[in-house]
């Protein structure tokens, strides 16, 4: 009688300790699935701000003053930035004139809904006028309207070339300034 009591004991203890195990694995397994929800759901702005052919437009008066196009883009809301890969910066004029410029990838920095700064990287080539300008690396700056290219850059007009480091182009006052390294040919006319 003692030995089927014994059993008895040891069935029930083996018995409450497989419930406690699958009760104890099946919390763990809730929790992990809570977890993993929560990181989907951090992953999901990323995902969910991905924007194919984007496009920005100001328009002013009834008149186009700045356009912004890529490829792809990914907006992070929180810091105002978007991410984009094969820009077109393009600045309009009133009398008509257009400034463009596209590179290989970049950010649209954006102040509220408005543009600050378009940043460029990559095989940059920006049309200004009759002049092609070649850099690695510029921006566009909308308070100042105007472009920079910090590093080396190529200039090629109809009658003048010319290389350098740091320039800066006053789109509105059409005027330009190199700060370093400055190598300038000039062609005449005819």
């Amino acid at each position: 009688m003692r030995r089927q009591l014994r059993r008895l004991v040891v069935g029930i203890l083996v018995f409450v300790l497989m419930i406690g195990a699958g009760l104890l694995a099946r919390s763990y397994w809730e929790q992990r699935k809570v977890e993993l929800a929560l990181e989907v759901i951090e992953l999901l702005p990323d995902v969910a701000q991905r924007i194919q052919d984007f496009h920005r437009v100001k328009i002013d008066d009834g008149r186009k003053v700045w356009e912004v196009s890529a490829k792809e883009a990914r907006y992070f809301e929180d810091d105002g930035v978007v991410s984009v890969e094969g820009p077109v910066v393009s600045v309009f004029f009133e009398k008509g004139r257009t400034v463009a410029m596209r590179g290989r990838s970049g950010k649209v920095i954006l102040e509220g809904t408005d543009l600050e700064r378009v940043e460029v990287e990559g095989e940059i080539d920006v049309q200004l006028d009759d002049y092609a300008l070649k850099t690695e690396m510029a921006y566009y700056e909308a308070a100042t309207d105007s472009i920079h290219a910090p590093e080396s850059f190529h200039l090629k007009g109809t009658q003048l070339e010319f290389d350098g480091e740091s320039l800066e182009v006053d789109l509105e006052q059409q005027t330009l300034r190199v700060s370093k390294k400055v190598r300038m040919t000039l062609w005449p006319q005819g």
